[in-house]
């Protein structure tokens, strides 16, 4: 007879180099990498808010930042996560098992909305990014949402997912981003989050506080679990 070794709907026979392969997946520690924005000073992380009301002017250094939908006052933000500070270093090799980006809200709107997360296709430094000369343009509702990889839903009604300020949102994974930055498949410039319609008649915002706040439990997070393959 002959042995199977069975992993995620895949299977093998027994001691040939895929069967061994996906042991020593199956069998190597997980390991976590997380990426803090502290101090507020680390280039490790960049975040910068870009403001529809305010189109040249740029709000990198800002203590907070807000995802909104307004008529003619929209707001996103823009935030990256050096992956070469995680020690010891990721190989392109290696297996991303889940990579969630944290931010900490401070404050939440009375409707549920659902922000977008898209992964920036052109570069952006945080002293130098504002609404008119953001990787994405000046128009709202770009991308479409069709072309987003995550998304979290905020606010306060029953079925949100983040109901309330003062803790770090869920839900916002960015697996297959970071599992492309890492193998080398796509560029790492970060992530552009807006609300998933834009324009709203009457303001919904949500506000989260930025690395310049300088608060270390409050701190934009990237947290990456991968499994390095021998």
């Amino acid at each position: 007879m002959i042995a199977v070794a069975l992993l995620v709907g895949v299977s093998v026979r027994a001691g040939s180099a895929a069967a061994l392969s996906l042991t020593s997946q199956r069998l190597t520690p997980y390991r976590t990498c997380t990426i803090t924005a502290t101090p507020a000073g680390t280039t490790a992380v960049s975040d910068a808010n870009v403001r529809q009301a305010n189109p040249t002017t740029n709000f990198g250094a800002t203590t907070t930042y807000v995802v909104s939908s307004a008529a003619a006052a929209n707001q996103r933000i823009y935030v990256r996560f050096d992956l070469a500070v995680c020690s010891p270093a990721i190989a392109s090799s290696a297996i991303v098992r889940l990579a969630t980006l944290r931010l900490y809200v401070t404050a939440v709107p009375a409707v549920c909305r659902t922000l977008d997360l898209f992964p920036a296709t052109v570069a952006w430094t945080e002293a130098a990014i504002t609404w008119n000369n953001e990787p994405f343009g000046a128009a709202i509702n770009n991308p479409p949402t069709a072309s987003r990889t995550g998304s979290v839903t905020v606010g306060t009604p029953v079925g949100c997912v983040n109901q309330a300020a003062g803790a770090y949102i869920t839900g916002a994974t960015v697996t297959t981003d970071v599992a492309a930055f890492v193998a080398g498949g796509s560029t790492n410039l970060g992530w552009m989050i807006r609300d998933d319609a834009e324009g709203s008649a009457t303001t919904r915002s949500e506000t989260f506080s930025a690395k310049d706040l300088g608060t270390i439990a409050q701190a934009p997070q990237l947290v990456v679990t991968y499994v390095v393959v021998p």
